[in-house]
């Protein structure tokens, strides 16, 4: 299989190299990732455990484009990866990493058939980003950048599904501008002939653009099992339709104001469960309404808002997290004389060694309150409401990519009490060009970013709690010779306080909490040189050093260092 897999590849190349063509072309890229990896941990708490561990790979993703005509490309892409240490390529495998078709109907309707990116609103479908990036060093985001790749997580928060969507507009007169409609169906789960029933998830918009100044629209997005599909006929199901409009208005040449909302409601369901613990329907509504104004003489955006999202809104499309914090790492799993679960860390989210969604979940998966009690879910996380304020200064001479985040949140039910919990969340970050103080033509920026976050909860002792979180994300690049760069970075916490995490059975029902004390700092310190042949091929050597320290008797203190080599290119 793997002959003729490299033979099929081969001829594409052929193809290739004989003559390039507009309707033939070749994309992809190459990597080479190198990782040794040392257990630091007081041997009076573990003998057992080997301190060091190797990994590494190679990989080519080979991928083309082909038109056989004006309106249709076939694209595809195949993966030839080889595990260091294999034996005359017994470590190596190959995979299909992306098969599509997508063209134009009647020059009126787009559609896109089998691998397909897809996002919505932030209350129907949208990946939110993982926590611990505020403004990220790139020492930290090129092994980042690895695993988004890899999970195709891309910068604007699309989901990689498997199906098909389509889109078209229509144009109109004065008072109408344009109708945009757009709809997709797609397949989250085969059947396995016996519990699990095929699962489907669909939806669309409908995009209504009244005049330059107001537009709004329809969003609708469901997940439903085929119950056909399987012996009994349980079925889940979820449907969020919201609706979202965006009105902006030049006050002068230099000033719009604005508004922006959205608002919606979702049911779900639980048809036919054996399970008596599985309620026949959740249904719950949210709203969220924000002014918004554009200073475009000092590039500076403002936007203030409200919003209240119901205890009991589920949104699987916009709801799910990229990292399952019950799982234990990949790497040491288990550590100390007793064998005990290692927690995921956060060198463990850089380096890629958690288990990462890679479909929508049903569930609300767990989270880690330490790194995020607020908005563990996203903007969308169920039982929040309270007024946001966020100011971003877009560019300027010195200082790029400035902002500064504020939201004062309030649970909408209380948990377990009637008292609610009281949430602050601070954030702010800023590029800063050292070069352009003194004129230097090598780049020299600073990244800062700060996260606070606070949790109050007020009322008798059994109830009270107060969670605080402090995270430092900060970074150097250094370009002091031609394309050879040295990059720092830093990524400090500080958590101490006493939390209630809520614990939710399969049918996202509160069944318990659990009562954590935190008192902890975890460190992460990086150090390496990267040489950029050009934008898009880079070279870099690093050096990681994690430690973590809990001042809480009940807890493990260790350390995890790193060195690491990683070619990159993207062709």
């Amino acid at each position: 299989m793997k002959r003729k897999t490299l033979t099929f590849l081969l001829i594409i190349l052929a193809n290739f190299t004989i003559g390039q063509q507009k309707k033939f072309q070749i994309n992809g890229a190459a990597r080479g990732y190198f990782l040794s990896n040392n257990l630091n941990l007081d041997e009076s708490l573990d003998s057992v455990t080997t301190r060091k561990s190797n990994y590494g790979h190679t990989l080519l993703d080979l991928g083309f484009s082909l038109s056989p005509n004006s309106n249709t490309e076939v694209i595809g892409m195949f993966r030839i990866r080889n595990e260091l240490g294999g034996f005359w390529g017994g470590g190596v495998t190959f995979d299909v990493r992306q098969l599509s078709l997508k063209g134009v109907a009647g020059n009126i309707v787009k559609y896109e058939i089998g691998d397909i990116d897809l996002k919505m609103t932030p209350y129907t479908l949208h990946n939110t980003l993982e926590e611990g990036v505020i403004n990220e060093g790139d020492v930290f985001d090129l092994r980042r950048e690895i695993v988004h790749y890899d999970m195709f997580y891309n910068d604007d928060n699309t989901w990689r599904m498997q199906g098909a969507k389509m889109n078209f507009g229509l144009e109109f007169g004065e008072f109408l501008r344009e109708i945009n409609v757009k709809g997709f169906i797609t397949r989250q789960r085969p059947t396995d002939g016996i519990v699990e029933p095929e699962r489907l998830y669909g939806g669309g918009t409908i995009k209504i653009k009244q005049s330059d100044n107001l537009t709004f629209g329809f969003n609708s997005v469901n997940v439903f099992d085929l119950s056909e599909t399987i012996q009994d006929s349980i079925q889940y199901k979820n449907n969020v339709h919201t609706f979202d409009m965006l009105y902006t208005k030049d006050i002068n040449k230099t000033t719009d104001i604005g508004m922006k909302s959205e608002a919606g409601i979702s049911s779900t369901s639980y048809s036919n469960y054996n399970d008596n613990r599985a309620p026949e329907s959740i249904e719950d509504w949210f709203y969220d309404i924000a002014l918004v104004s554009h200073l475009k003489n000092k590039n500076l955006k403002i936007q203030l808002g409200y919003k209240d999202v119901g205890a009991d809104f589920l949104s699987s499309g916009a709801q799910t997290r990229r990292i399952d914090y019950s799982r234990f790492p990949g790497l040491y799993q288990q550590i100390t004389n007793n064998a005990l679960g290692r927690p995921i860390s956060y060198t463990d989210v850089i380096s890629g060694n958690t288990e990462n969604s890679f479909k929508i979940s049903e569930r609300l998966l767990p989270y880690f309150a330490g790194y995020n009690n607020m908005s563990p879910y996203g903007i969308a996380t169920p039982n929040r409401k309270g007024i946001y304020v966020n100011l971003l200064r877009t560019d300027s001479t010195k200082f790029k990519n400035s902002f500064i985040n504020a939201s004062f949140m309030t649970q909408s039910r209380g948990t377990g009490t009637n008292n609610k919990k009281q949430f602050i969340l601070l954030k702010a970050g800023t590029d800063v060009y050292i070069n352009d103080f003194f004129g230097w033509k090598k780049q020299l920026k600073v990244d800062l970013g700060l996260r606070y976050e606070n949790t109050s909860r007020n009322g008798e002792d059994y109830e009270k709690g107060n969670l605080n979180s402090t995270f430092i994300d900060a970074g150097i690049s250094w370009e002091f010779a031609e394309k050879l760069d040295l990059l720092f970075g830093a990524k400090l916490w500080r958590v101490n306080g006493k939390a209630y995490v809520n614990e939710r059975n399969q049918f996202n029902t509160v069944v318990n909490f659990d009562v954590v004390d935190y008192d902890f700092t975890e460190n992460t310190y990086a150090a390496g040189m990267r040489y950029r042949f050009s934008d898009k091929n880079t070279l870099s050597v690093q050096y990681q050093i994690f430690d973590i320290n809990h001042k809480t008797t009940n807890s493990i203190n260790y350390g995890i260092s790193q060195f690491s080599f990683l070619y990159s290119l993207f062709f």
